[in-house]
């Protein structure tokens, strides 16, 4: 007896409201596809009712206009490619010609400047020998014979210098020609690649647009799931853009709507609490429940019950079947309570003449 007491004081007994109006929901994902641009049907690869994935092909609309179009962009596309791949082998001509001239013209010029340092040492030196045989011209101790040839050849060593002199200029000038004629060519061609590539990328932009157009010729499945609708076409009908032509629907989420009496709902359903979901016609003792989690508390009241939004949690029994609308008993834990407690709610319940529906729909559980 002292155990029983202690147990009817102190047991601590989950409390719950249940409710047997409740369903499954499925979230349903309707999809419509419509034509793009005017076309003649060629071919329909769906039927109603059939599954697919998404970017299967509904209907084929005829693009032979636009892979007319595709092939002789792509020829063109071709053609000025061939023409950027002959600018590059000439611009590679280009520069190992420079690259050839400039080093001989550099050598060249190394050795002409060489030559004309040598010349004026030797200039140098012949004007000392001149001076010498004029100042012993002035002494007598040297014919003038002497004299003359000695400053004829420094004359003429003099003139080789301002030659040399000369060619240096010249060959100096001469590189800078050709630097210059080389940038120019450069110029040129980097001006014929620039139109060519813009050329190019106009010819690449039709090509995307024939491409796009001639991939929105084939009318695909935007979503995976069930071909819901199909408009009544036949091969070589002329279907106009914007015009509808079939209906896609997928299966979203599962979730759980109870309904609930105000009674049972109001202060003691709040979000978060946990829930656990029976299927009707399926023994919970032999294919398990479902876990739940309260989402939503209606705020209003429609025609005499709140409606109370749940999510499934957890893994979901294999051997239970979630579909669309089916009936299930939902059980949503309000609170922990006491038998004492318990038993000192009912009798208030009678002694204040509430009805019994409300007793009818709370459960506890050890």
């Amino acid at each position: 007896m002292v155990a029983w007491i202690v147990w009817f004081l102190t047991k601590d007994i989950t409390t719950y409201s249940v409710s047997d109006q409740a369903r499954l929901e499925q979230e349903q994902n309707t999809v419509h596809v419509s034509t793009q641009r005017t076309g003649r049907v060629v071919s329909i690869q769906a039927s109603l009712g059939d599954i697919l994935k998404r970017g299967d092909i509904l209907v084929q609309l005829d693009t032979a206009a636009y892979d007319l179009d595709l092939d002789g962009n792509n020829k063109i596309s071709q053609s000025l490619a061939i023409q950027l791949e002959a600018i590059g082998r000439e611009q590679t001509l280009l520069d190992k010609k420079f690259e050839k001239d400039n080093k001989a013209l550099n050598g060249q010029l190394k050795l002409i400047r060489q030559q004309h340092q040598l010349q004026i040492s030797n200039q140098r030196i012949q004007a000392d020998v001149a001076d010498r045989y004029e100042r012993l011209l002035k002494k007598q101790q040297s014919s003038e014979l002497d004299y003359l040839a000695a400053q004829r050849t420094y004359q003429q060593m003099a003139m080789a210098t301002l030659a040399s002199e000369a060619q240096i200029e010249a060959t100096v000038d001469r590189s800078e020609e050709i630097a210059s004629e080389y940038q120019l060519a450069l110029s040129e061609l980097k001006q014929r690649r620039a139109d060519i590539q813009s050329k190019l990328a106009e010819v690449d932009t039709r090509i995307q647009r024939s491409n796009l157009a001639v991939d929105e010729q084939q009318l695909r499945a935007p979503i995976s799931g069930k071909l819901a609708s199909l408009a009544d076409i036949r091969e070589g009908e002329v279907l106009v853009a914007g015009q509808q032509i079939a209906t896609m629907q997928a299966k979203g989420m599962i979730s759980v709507q109870a309904f609930f009496p105000p009674a049972m709902a109001l202060g003691h359903i709040r979000e978060g609490q946990s829930a656990r979901v029976k299927l009707d016609g399926f023994s919970w003792a032999r294919y398990g429940q479902l876990h739940a989690r309260v989402e939503r508390v209606a705020s209003a009241v429609h025609g005499d019950r709140i409606l109370v939004e749940l999510s499934l949690q957890g893994e979901v029994p294999q051997q239970l079947p979630l579909m669309h609308d089916l009936p299930a008993r939902v059980e949503v834990a309000t609170g922990i309570k006491t038998p004492y407690q318990l038993l000192l709610q009912r009798v208030g319940d009678m002694l204040t003449g509430e009805p019994d529906s409300k007793l009818n729909n709370a459960r506890f559980s050890q």
